[in-house]
């Protein structure tokens, strides 16, 4: 073979062995797979906190942003009468007046008149949230001359409500479960009856939980979407002012003695009231007592005449 012939080939072996080892200018190897670092963005991100706690944390703040508030509302009237009449009409025309809306639900409802006393009333109310500003029955109460009183009570339950749906909505997704497991427990036969029983006995609890949760919620809503009204009703009598001239004492001490005058006149009047069945019935049993006992003493001295006469016979 010709020596420039050589001298090619020698050449071109060098110049691709030169072209597969030679690395690209500005880079360096590449480190194995083993002390590859993760990149920058997920060694960032903290171990401590998982995406589905975010997600629960993000849902439960939307939708307490996005829910109407719950308040609870309580209010409470007092209304103070000199006499009787006007407290049971004002009752009647309360009583009238929300059984004619349909806003308005009675709860309860108590009157008293008795013959001796002060007369009193109290009613509790349910009035619907929307019509309380038109409210005939609040506006009834609030125009009445004996108001004495109003207090307003409003607790927020917002935050117990969303509390609550987040539970139920946990106890729901685990019944899901819990069912998907009995059923599966049903279909196969190599499932313990044990293990059968206590997914049952865990699924009877969650769902009486979830029963409570319900009826919690329901309670809730009743109470935040209504109004309690309250209305106490009562009877008082007033004392008159005295003037405190120095001939009030001498008033007063008269004014006492009469008091008790009368006061021991009518222990008097109730002793013979009660006396006087006793002498009625007591005064014609004395009468035959009396005479039976004449009798009595006739006949036993006529016995013992008597013998005293016998006695002497044999004598």
């Amino acid at each position: 073979m010709p020596t420039s012939i050589r001298l090619w080939a020698m050449a071109g072996t060098l110049l691709i062995l030169g072209g597969c080892f030679d690395e690209e200018p500005g880079h360096s190897s590449a480190p194995s797979g083993a002390e590859r670092t993760p990149p920058r963005q997920l060694s960032a991100m903290p171990a401590s906190a998982p995406s589905g706690v975010k997600r629960q944390e993000g849902v439960a703040a939307d939708a307490a942003s996005e829910s109407p508030p719950r308040v609870e509302e309580r209010r409470s009237y007092d209304l103070r009468y000199g006499e009787a009449a006007p407290l049971r009409e004002e009752y009647r025309a309360i009583l009238s007046t929300c059984s004619a809306a349909a806003s308005c639900q009675i709860e309860s409802s108590a009157a008293q008149n008795p013959r001796q006393g002060l007369a009193s009333a109290s009613l509790n109310l349910r009035l619907g949230r929307d019509a309380m500003a038109d409210s005939s029955v609040i506006a009834l109460v609030e125009a009445s001359p004996a108001l004495e009183s109003a207090q307003v009570q409003r607790d927020d339950r917002s935050r117990q409500m969303i509390d609550l749906k987040a539970r139920l909505e946990q106890q729901e997704a685990l019944r899901d479960r819990l069912m998907e497991l009995a059923r599966q427990g049903r279909e196969f036969d190599q499932r313990s009856i044990n293990d059968l029983l206590q997914v049952e006995r865990e699924l009877a609890r969650v769902q009486g939980q979830i029963e409570s949760m319900r009826g919690q919620t329901n309670h809730l809503a009743h109470v935040t979407d209504t109004v309690l009204v309250q209305i106490r009703q009562r009877e008082q009598r007033w004392a008159d002012r005295r003037d405190d001239s120095p001939l009030a004492p001498l008033w007063r001490a008269l004014d006492r003695s009469v008091s008790l005058f009368f006061e021991s006149l009518g222990q008097v009047v109730l002793v013979v009231v009660f006396l006087t069945p006793w002498i009625v019935l007591g005064l014609p049993l004395l009468w035959t007592m009396t005479k039976v006992w004449q009798r009595v003493r006739q006949s036993w001295r006529r016995v013992r005449a008597n013998r005293a006469r016998a006695q002497q016979r044999r004598a």
